[in-house]
């Protein structure tokens, strides 16, 4: 009983829409609002646009509401719209940052979570998928605040910005004041570029970590080894490995040239 009464008032409901009348609206869009923001706001991770894209696929439904004939059609095209939202924000320059810490193009499925809505048809499944996401892109943002030290003050004023204001630079040269979003856009193209070679730095280190050539070939301390790493590896300068290690500088070239003095003679008898 209570479902032939739900489907009659969905009926109903839906002629509303079609004839232009906002109470049809306003039912679909208390009915489904929250699991599409849910889906927008996983698969961002910004609250401010997952909002925006969510009130932008029921904004584009009313104007399409005269080609919905049923609420399979008006789900598959709230579906639609969030998809080729999300699209556009990947693909946006803005949010390259974002994908390139997640790197979406490394996890497996990627182009089903872009383009795969309409083969959906458990949301619990979908959650879940969207929650690895979510871990990943944790894992890589967990990488970044590693390396945030290691950055000179503007690069790390212009990251934090950025995440900030979610890549607006726009919103970012106004609160910097005398600047050009087009500086803004520039600096921030630039510290990516800076902060993706770090990145890349460490996993070297993982795989230097996991041969252990230099541990077992020469009896270094822990110390000696890890300065090493930080300095060939990651080309850190002696100042940024002393701001790591907690010692003052000198104290890093003293360990260094010890360490590198009992490598030496290894490399002349080899």
């Amino acid at each position: 009983m209570n479902k032939l009464y739900s489907q009659k008032n969905t009926k109903k409901q839906l002629i509303q829409l079609n004839k232009g009348i906002e109470a049809g609206l306003n039912y679909f869009y208390e009915k489904f609002y929250p699991y599409f923001y849910l889906r927008s706001n996983r698969a961002t991770r910004d609250t401010c646009i997952a909002t925006s894209i969510t009130h932008e696929a029921f904004l584009r439904l009313w104007l399409s509401r005269e080609n919905i004939h049923s609420e399979e059609d008006l789900l598959h095209f709230l579906k639609m719209q969030i998809k080729k939202a999300i699209h556009i924000f990947y693909s946006n320059p803005r949010s390259r940052f974002h994908r390139s810490l997640l790197q979406l193009d490394s996890i497996e499925n990627y182009q089903e979570f872009l383009a795969g809505y309409e083969e959906e048809d458990d949301a619990h499944e979908d959650l879940v998928y969207l929650d690895k996401l979510d871990n990943e892109k944790q894992h890589q943002l967990d990488k970044l605040n590693k390396v945030l030290p290691f950055l000179n003050l503007e690069h790390q004023l212009f990251i934090r910005l950025s995440l900030q204001y979610s890549f607006n630079y726009e919103r970012i040269a106004y609160y910097l004041g005398g600047i050009s979003d087009y500086e803004v856009s520039l600096k921030v193209e630039k510290t990516i570029a800076v902060l993706r070679s770090i990145l890349n730095s460490y996993e070297k280190i993982n795989k230097a970590i996991s041969n252990k050539k230099i541990i077992a070939q020469v009896e270094l301390t822990d110390e000696q080894v890890e300065i090493f790493r930080m300095r060939y590896e990651l080309q850190f300068s002696f100042e940024q490995i002393s701001k790591q290690l907690h010692l003052n500088t000198t104290a890093v070239k003293k360990i260094f040239i010890e360490a590198h003095s009992k490598i030496k003679p290894r490399k002349k008898t080899a």
